[in-house]
């Protein structure tokens, strides 16, 4: 199988997976889970692990990776449920820092106009 091809289904397994995992965070009865919103999805091209950044507005990230580890068992059997690949991948969950780093970048360029 050329690269390309494994490219290219990759390229239509994660937004699959990333809709499938956006609606399980719904249904777990956690309302931590229920305020994050996954930014990415990484699977390998063997699909033996894809790794999920999940982001929220609240500042305690501690708490959604915790609620995130507690609940992963129940995400990856939704995964398993309702993908129909014959492998699935191995959930592993980041957090994605993105949004504190836009923030601080920000308040960084807000601190050097005022000053000029």
């Amino acid at each position: 199988m050329s690269n390309q091809t494994r490219g290219g289904r990759i390229n239509r397994i994660n937004p699959l997976i990333q809709q499938i995992v956006s609606s399980a965070l719904l249904r777990v009865s956690d309302p931590v889970l229920n305020k994050a919103t996954i930014t990415n999805v990484s699977t390998s091209p063997d699909l033996k692990k894809t790794i999920i950044f999940v982001s929220t507005l609240d500042k305690n990230e501690g708490t959604l990776k915790i609620s995130l580890e507690k609940n992963r068992n129940k995400i990856q059997k939704i995964l398993a449920n309702e993908m129909t690949t014959r492998n699935v991948p191995k959930i592993i969950f980041e957090i994605d820092s993105t949004l504190d780093n836009v923030s601080r970048i920000n308040a960084l360029i807000d601190k050097v106009t005022l000053d000029e």
